[in-house]
């Protein structure tokens, strides 16, 4: 998996060098607003969560029990709002894990250009391909007919 660093840091090199491996700009841009969104709903978090801690201390010091009530009411509203916007950044972060998973790594500077396997080249080949005097099957089938893979 990428790093989520190297493309915040990096984000045109990244496009560029996916770009070879026929991948679109949008998926990496898609990535990077999950990481805004996440980052900002985190900053309001923390914030919250600062606010409430001061006033918690102020609360402890409070003399007048009408304040004190109305300020607890207050920092439980405080508290729901934390717990809501943690369910957001939940969300959120496995929105931006989900699109990180479905980057492929980048590319080795070796490596042809194109988006499968099809535009490989063959570099070196050790002797001959050995003849078959029948249609080879691929590994699948064989598995599924020996009864060693149950696909079902």
């Amino acid at each position: 998996m990428l790093d989520i660093k190297l493309l915040r840091e990096q984000p045109d090199v990244v496009k560029a060098q996916l770009g070879r491996a026929g991948v679109e700009p949008g998926a990496i841009d898609a990535v990077l607003a999950f990481d805004e969104q996440r980052r900002a709903l985190l900053k309001e978090v923390e914030a919250l969560k600062a606010t409430r801690n001061a006033v918690s201390k102020e609360i402890g010091k409070m003399k007048d029990a009408a304040e004190r009530d109305a300020k607890i009411a207050e920092m439980r509203g405080v508290g729901d709002r934390i717990a809501e916007l943690d369910k957001q950044v939940a969300q959120v972060e496995e929105q931006q894990r989900m699109g990180l998973l479905e980057l492929r790594n980048i590319p080795n500077a070796d490596v042809p250009d194109g988006p499968d396997e099809d535009h490989n080249v063959v570099i070196a080949q050790e002797g001959e391909p050995r003849p078959f005097d029948f249609t080879p099957k691929p590994h699948w089938e064989l598995g599924e007919s020996l009864g060693m893979i149950d696909f079902e």
